[in-house]
């Protein structure tokens, strides 16, 4: 027995010595008499807690899904001790801006999103969502899908997509709006007319019932068909609906370019008029023309909140947006359903309003070599991915006019793009700004299977740890723990993410701990399906997810719906 316990107190004592710099991990051998006091308990890190206070040295112990102590714990017993000595230690990452719903039937284990460390995301951006879907839109989705994803659905409203979701355990939390995009198609169509009386209150209806599902607020995407049909009377009628459930209006703006200001002062006026918070989806001042906006962009965002308006928007750290290569046609040409906006490309009547419009689009982003193809449908095209269209133009001998269009009928409108269009200047000036967060603004991706197609953005992979290695670490346009929060505790106030966002006790335990002077995002324009570096944990609801940058598989993440039901808790 003594030889024992000399074996053991030799062994940790050469572990405390050796403990220094990366992680490591401690099973404490013997007898087990009574239960852990806890199950994880992460040693001596250093502590960013959310809330914007300096980072400060504690441990932190975990007890279920919950964090249950924070400072000098000592040597009580756990189930697992991660000695963290070098590492910083933050609530994980929280991304109100994402696309990711039907991936996570595919990937439950949420790669690119936990491997970032983030725990959290926010769906049905950007005015669409999986839901509601009339019969028709149901077969449309599950016939794409299939030969997508390999995937077949079933639901037509949000509890049915919940339910599915419930019965395939997921990695990450995850929560919803619904897209006022699919609710207009479902009640309305896709042409751009106005709503009768009795389609506005379908509509609302749809919405209601969204809402009391569980999603978190309604969202628009201003600059897609057809949501883009809906007047800012509309709207404002539309998103009062949310007022009673205390919901989130999220908004890609109507215009993000030469008109963004309007659109600004659109944005602020339906959330003021319908009595909601307001979130501003991806900010940005696209094509240099309009560089010099920013300072009044940002000035109606801040005499916005002067007035008592909860508003708040988030921003990706990267000077690129990427969307669908049909977005340089104006909206008459994407009106109606893919095989109308396919059949417009075809028509010799229209070709030459065609072709100016891909000129004007030219001359705003001032060549196409600054636009890549991000993705296409089509083994025929896959050689195209990670070109921009100047040289794919070349390389099928057509002019770029000629090459969008075939391109687009070739893959029946289905190409993303990426397009250089804004400033460091002013993306360094929204990081700063105090009422932003960060996001990905990205589907869920991997570096292997299914999600491994393409030359997505980056920042599929990593928005995260870049806003944290570029803009602190090395350009130092804020600290750490000022960034941490934009990415922890100000979002998940903003969408009333209860009990997360902080490391704080009674909180749930969704942290990360990473390596601040390694960390470092691998993405590329080139070659994006790379995870980033220096973030060796990740921990979601007290169960371990990453484990010293390994996915574990294990599941813990959590649907979290708003809780508010008809208006009331």
């Amino acid at each position: 027995m003594k030889a024992e316990n000399m074996n053991r107190r030799e062994f940790l004592q050469k572990i405390g010595k050796g403990s220094l710099g990366a992680a490591s991990l401690i099973y404490i051998p013997g007898i087990k008499r009574t239960e852990n006091e806890f199950d994880l308990l992460i040693r001596r890190a250093w502590v960013v807690d959310g809330t914007g206070q300096k980072p400060f040295l504690a441990d932190v112990g975990i007890k279920g899904k919950s964090i249950k102590s924070i400072g000098e714990i000592g040597n009580k017993q756990a189930g697992r001790i991660i000695e963290a000595e070098g590492l910083y230690l933050a609530p994980g990452f929280i991304d109100v801006h994402n696309h990711t719903d039907v991936e996570l039937l595919v990937c439950p284990t949420g790669d690119s999103l936990i491997r970032q460390g983030i725990t959290t995301v926010v769906g049905g951006n950007c005015g669409s969502s999986r839901f509601p879907l009339t019969e028709q839109m149901l077969s449309e989705e599950n016939k794409n899908l299939k030969e997508e994803l390999g995937l077949e659905i079933d639901w037509q409203d949000l509890k049915g997509f919940f339910n599915k979701l419930g019965h395939q355990p997921i990695a990450l939390n995850f929560a919803t709006l619904v897209g006022q995009g699919t609710i207009r198609a479902v009640v309305v169509g896709y042409n751009n007319r106005r709503p009768t009386l009795l389609e506005m209150n379908k509509m609302k209806s749809l919405l209601t019932d969204s809402m009391a599902q569980g999603a978190v607020g309604l969202s628009t995407g201003l600059e897609y068909a057809p949501g883009s049909f809906a007047s800012t009377e509309e709207l404002i009628e539309l998103v009062q609906t949310i007022r009673p459930f205390n919901g989130i209006y999220a908004t890609h703006m109507r215009d993000e370019q030469d008109g963004v200001l309007e659109a600004v002062d659109e944005a602020i006026t339906i959330a003021e008029r319908a009595g909601v918070s307001l979130e501003i989806s991806h900010l940005k001042v696209g094509y240099p023309r309009n560089w010099n906006k920013i300072g009044a962009l940002l000035e109606k965002i801040d005499q916005a909140a002067a007035r008592g308006i909860k508003i708040a928007a988030d921003v990706y750290p990267y000077t690129a947006f990427s969307t669908g290569l049909s977005v340089f046609f104006p909206l008459w040409v994407r009106e109606g359903q893919t095989e109308d906006f396919l059949n417009r490309l075809r028509s010799p009547e229209l070709q030459p309003k065609l072709k100016e419009a891909i000129y004007q689009a030219e001359n705003n982003i001032g060549s196409w070599d600054k636009v890549l193809i991000a993705s296409v449908r089509t083994e025929k095209n896959r050689r195209l991915e990670g070109l921009n269209i100047e040289q794919a133009s070349k390389l099928e001998n057509k002019e770029p006019f000629a090459f969008i269009r075939d391109l687009l009928l070739e893959e029946k409108g289905q190409v993303s793009m990426v397009c250089f269009a804004m400033s460091e200047d002013n993306l360094i000036k929204i990081l700063r700004h105090p009422l932003t967060s960060i996001c990905t603004d990205s589907e869920l991706a991997s570096t292997t299977g299914i999600l491994a197609k393409g030359k997505p953005h980056p920042r599929y992979y990593g928005s995260f740890p870049r806003a944290i290695a570029e803009y602190v670490r090395k350009q130092s346009i804020m600290p750490l723990e000022q960034m941490i929060r934009k990415m922890t505790a100000f979002p998940a106030e903003k969408f009333r993410l209860k009990n997360r966002g902080k490391i704080k006790p009674g909180f749930a335990a969704d942290l990360v701990l990473f390596d601040f002077e390694h960390l470092e995002d691998k993405a590329t324009w080139s070659s994006p399906h790379q995870y980033p570096e220096g973030l060796p944990y990740v921990i979601v609801n007290g169960r371990v997810v990453v484990d010293n940058n390994k996915i574990t598989g294990e599941l813990p993440g959590k649907i979290l719906k708003n809780e508010i039901q008809n208006g009331l808790i």
